[in-house]
């Protein structure tokens, strides 16, 4: 007041020197944002004005009374970084209208985010005190906390997100006007010297027939405080269709009554036409899957018939002429009983990978150890002939297909069994565990559902990495049916009974040891 005063009643030189003074002085003070004058190098504290006091705890008294550093409100880490920002401020004008944002710690020990702005003060550089800084801050106050860490961070993603047609909208609900950022402009194909734009006018460009919708949700979000979340068509100005996805709120002020209406609105054509080209797709896939499945089935049943009377007539030569057939045509009739076993085998794996996809038996409870004796029980005869050592563990309950189980552990063991290494005795090893939650995320598998692993690992030839997931294909052979008999379907069907089973398989080479083949399967399929 006494300041006031002086100005009043001094003469014109005293009152400009003394209205330069008071203004230095007060503005600061009056500033909507925190302010503070720190000195260069320590960064020691000169001044505060109310908001700072208000926001971080420190007053004019308490930087009088001790050296407070404004370094002290940072993480040591963030120390570096302010150092450069002023450094960066000093001959750069441009770089003090740009921010970076800061965790700032008040004096009551409690960390936020503040963007800081900061510029040196002129003349100041001979002072006593040395070169001094004005820094201006604002609290941020979004809900979500900034997502950017400084100026040009917020530049980087506003013209990366400007290419993705988004834009933003207010309206005034007194005055019945509705603003519109430039991306809006741009979605709906309006002339940006379009200022002029109301409720009417907006609600102009939405299609007919999603109207009724639009204007039914909005008047939700109005009647109950909730958000307007909705994907609608437009027709922009062009005559263009549209697919946009617009997310609104309602602003009250501090009396409760509505009084903005804001929101954003995006252009999700280009990714909508994709998911429905997708799905498409997806949808071919499954149909060309279905019929290739029931050719397969239909196609090898037919071709039963004609096997049999080829081995029939094939077993009636070779007992009536056993005596005539002798040399090429003894080999050429031995061969062709070969071909049609071999032939026999196929169809067989044919109608099993069949009868998997086109599956509805029923899930139950199933003791794989039960199912396992039946396969060792199975695959006696060779597993003697091999001297095949198999070391397993109690392995658990599930729901499953019985036969499904058994066929998968048949497939599996058989599998490892006819990859064996010359000279070396076949070595199986079952184990069972737990599967992970890093187990699921690789298969993609349901994170919240119980699951087992079970790994049955060999020491036979292994096979390249690059074939892991080739193995599973249909008719895939990684050698020769001269060198490992089989029709090359076994593994697929293996993959086809866990995907029944809503598990998946995979398999991976173990250097210098062999192969592992790993299967993850629900404990309760209710709840798969």
């Amino acid at each position: 007041m006494d300041e006031i005063n002086e100005i009043v009643t001094g003469n014109n030189e005293s009152k400009r020197s003394l209205l330069e003074e008071t203004y230095l002085k007060f503005a600061p003070m009056g500033s909507p944002g925190l302010v503070a004058i720190i000195k260069s190098g320590n960064g020691k504290i000169c001044f505060v004005n109310g908001s700072f006091e208000h926001y971080l705890g420190y007053n004019n008294d308490d930087i009088a009374s001790a050296d407070i550093l404004f370094t002290d409100m940072l993480h040591p880490y963030q120390h570096e970084r302010l150092l450069n920002q002023l450094v960066n401020i000093k001959d750069n004008i441009a770089a003090r209208s740009q921010y970076l944002i800061y965790p700032i710690i008040s004096k009551d020990g409690i960390t936020a985010n503040y963007y800081l702005y900061a510029s040196p003060i002129e003349d100041s550089s001979n002072s006593a005190e040395g070169q001094l800084y004005y820094i201006l801050m604002f609290p941020d106050l979004s809900k979500w906390g900034m997502p950017f860490t400084s100026f040009e961070s917020k530049e980087l993603f506003l013209e990366q997100f400007d290419s993705e047609d988004f834009g933003t909208f207010e309206r005034n609900l007194d005055a019945d006007k509705v603003f519109w950022s430039a991306g809006l402009y741009r979605i709906f194909e309006v002339d940006p010297a379009m200022l002029e734009i109301d409720t009417q006018y907006a609600m102009s460009f939405i299609h007919p027939d999603d109207l009724a919708m639009a204007k039914e949700s909005a008047k939700a979000a109005f009647a109950h405080g909730t958000d307007l979340n909705i994907e609608i068509r437009i027709v922009t100005a062009t005559k263009r269709s549209r697919i946009v996805h617009c997310l609104a709120r309602l602003v009250k002020n501090v009396h409760g009554q509505p009084r903005l209406f804001t929101g954003s609105v995006r252009d999700v054509t280009d990714q909508r036409m994709i998911e429905e080209d997708l799905k498409n797709k997806v949808e071919e896939l499954h149909l060309s899957n279905r019929e290739l499945e029931e050719f397969a089935y239909i196609a090898s049943h037919d071709m039963q018939e004609p096997l049999r009377k080829i081995t029939t007539f094939s077993d009636r030569l070779s007992e009536k002429y056993k005596d005539v057939l002798t040399g090429e045509g003894a080999m050429y009739l031995a061969r062709m009983n070969a071909s049609a076993e071999n032939m026999r085998n196929l169809i067989n794996d044919l109608l099993d990978f069949s009868r998997i996809a086109k599956s509805v038996l029923p899930y139950e409870q199933v003791d794989l150890n039960k199912i396992l004796q039946q396969v060792l029980t199975d695959l006696e005869l060779i597993i003697e002939e091999t001297g095949t050592v198999i070391h397993t563990v109690s392995l658990p309950e599930i729901d499953a297909v019985p036969s499904q189980m058994k066929q998968l552990l048949t497939n599996l063991i058989n599998n490892a069994i006819k990859f064996h290494k010359e000279d070396i005795i076949p070595e199986i090893t079952i184990t069972v565990g737990i599967a992970t939650a890093d187990d699921l995320s690789r298969s993609e598998l349901t994170l919240n559902k119980a699951y087992y692993k079970i790994d049955i690992i060999d020491n036979g030839i292994g096979f390249e990495d690059e074939y892991a997931n080739r193995i599973f294909q249909v008719f895939q052979r990684l050698h020769g049916k001269s060198e490992y008999p089989g029709s090359g379907i076994g593994l697929a069907i293996c993959k086809k009974i866990l995907e029944f089973h809503h598990g998946d398989i995979y398999a991976e080479n173990i250097p210098e040891v062999g192969a592992r083949f790993t299967f993850i399967i629900p404990h309760n399929q209710q709840t798969a």
